[in-house]
C-alpha cells in the first residue's frame, strides 16, 4: 500500500535532510527566524580565527578562484564554519566542494574571482589584498578602524618577504590543503619584498629576483602562497582586534609610515584643494615604487644624509634578498632584510598631510 505524505510532513522531511547535510559539513545551519528574516546588517558577526588553518584555506581558493576569489573564500569558510549564519547565506563553495572540483579538474563559480591578476589581469590592486579587506570591512563596524586595519595590511604586503617562511615550511612538509599530486611547485620559493601593492610591480620584482618568468608554475605558486600569507594576516589583524594582544610580530614593517621618498613627494602632492600646489593626487602607495624619474625632484625636501641611508639601505636589502632567494640562506637572511627594510621606513613616521585628507 502506498504511503502518503502530507505537504507539511513533507517539508519537515526536508528540512531535516537539509540539516543533516549541513552538520555533516560541519556548518551550523540557520534558524527558521534567520532564514526568514534574511541577511542581517553589517557588520557581520566574527570569531577568533587560526590564522594557519585560514592561509591553508586561501591557498586552496587561489587553486580555484585565483588571488581575490581564493583570499576572499578562505576567510569566509573559515567564518563559516567558526560562526555559521550569517556567513552561511553567501553562496559558496564547500570546502568539501573545493576538493572534489579540483581533483575532477572542474571550473567552479564563486565571489572575487573577478579580482585575479589585479582585476581581471590588469595589473592594479593585488587580488589578495582585494579579498582580505572586504572581510575586515565587513566585520569591523567603525570606518577608522577598518580603514586602519586595511592601511596595515597594504602596508604590511609592501614591506614583507613573500611569500613567507611559513607558506614556505607548510609546501615542503605537505601541509597545504591541496594534494600533493595537484601542487604546482612543492618546494621552497625565493622570495621578495614588492614595495608596493599592485600585482604588475609585485610579481615583476618577484620574476626578477627568482629569475622565474610570470607565466611559470613557480609564479603561480608563489602568488597560492601569496594569497594564503595576506588571508592570514588578515585574520591575525582581526583576532588582535576583536580580542586584544596587540598587533602581530608584523608590525615593525606594516605601521602606516612613509618613506623618506614619499614623504618627500606628499610634501606638496596629496588629497588637497590647491592644484597649483602640487594637490592634484593622492594615495600611501610609495611613489618610487614607479616615478624613480622623479626621486632627485623629491629628495629635494630631504637631508641629504636622510637620502643617501635610504638609498644604501635599498639597494643592501635588495642585494641581501636576492642572496637569500639563490643560496638559499634561509630564514637569517630574509629576516635580516626585514629588520633593515624596518629601519628605513623608520626615517619618516608619517606625514602631517594625512589629517587633512581624512577631512576633506
Amino acid at each position: 500500500m502506498a504511503v502518503k505524505f502530507s505537504r507539511r510532513a513533507f517539508i519537515r522531511t526536508a528540512a531535516a535532510a537539509l540539516a543533516g547535510t549541513v552538520l555533516l559539513r560541519g556548518l551550523p545551519m540557520a534558524s527558521a527566524q534567520q532564514e526568514k528574516e534574511g541577511p542581517p546588517e553589517l557588520p557581520w558577526p566574527y570569531k577568533r580565527l587560526d590564522p594557519d588553518y585560514v592561509r591553508k584555506l586561501a591557498h586552496l581558493g587561489y587553486y580555484l578562484f585565483e588571488c581575490a576569489g581564493g583570499s576572499f573564500w578562505g576567510l569566509v569558510t573559515a567564518l563559516r564554519e567558526a560562526v555559521g549564519y550569517p556567513w552561511t547565506l553567501l553562496p559558496l563553495p564547500s570546502k568539501e566542494e573545493a576538493l572534489k572540483a579540483l581533483k575532477e579538474g572542474r571550473h567552479l563559480h564563486s565571489m572575487y574571482q573577478y579580482g585575479y591578476g589585479g582585476v581581471v589581469g590588469w595589473g592594479t590592486v593585488c587580488g589578495a589584498l582585494n579579498g582580505s579587506i572586504s572581510i575586515i570591512q565587513m566585520v569591523v563596524k567603525e570606518h577608522k578602524d577598518w580603514d586602519k586595519l586595511g592601511k596595515l595590511l597594504m602596508r604590511w604586503y609592501e614591506a614583507t618577504p613573500l611569500p613567507t617562511e611559513k607558506s614556505n615550511e607548510m609546501a615542503v612538509r605537505g601541509e597545504f590543503l591541496v594534494p600533493p599530486e595537484k601542487m604546482k611547485y612543492r618546494g621552497p620559493l625565493p622570495q621578495s619584498i614588492s614595495h608596493s601593492t599592485l600585482c604588475h610591480v609585485s610579481v615583476g620584482r618577484w620574476c626578477r629576483v627568482s629569475g622565474y618568468a610570470s607565466g611559470s608554475k613557480e609564479r603561480s605558486e608563489r602568488c597560492a602562497r601569496l594569497t594564503g600569507d595576506v588571508a592570514a594576516m588578515a585574520a591575525q589583524l582581526l583576532n588582535a582586534y576583536f580580542y586584544g594582544g596587540g598587533i602581530p610580530a608584523a608590525e615593525a614593517v606594516a605601521r602606516v609610515s612613509l618613506s623618506a621618498t614619499t614623504a618627500g613627494c606628499r610634501t606638496c602632492h596629496y588629497k588637497g584643494k590647491d592644484y597649483e600646489q602640487g594637490q592634484f593626487t593622492r594615495g600611501y602607495l610609495e611613489c618610487e615604487a614607479c616615478h624613480r624619474d622623479m626621486t632627485p625632484h623629491a629628495h629635494a625636501f630631504i637631508k641629504p644624509s636622510v637620502m643617501e641611508k635610504e638609498m644604501s639601505q635599498t639597494t643592501a636589502n635588495e642585494k641581501r634578498l636576492k642572496a637569500a632567494a639563490v643560496t638559499g640562506a634561509g630564514l637569517s637572511a630574509v629576516m635580516g632584510a626585514v629588520a633593515g627594510f624596518a629601519a628605513a621606513k623608520g626615517l619618516s613616521s608619517g606625514n602631517s598631510n594625512e589629517k587633512k585628507e581624512k577631512k576633506e
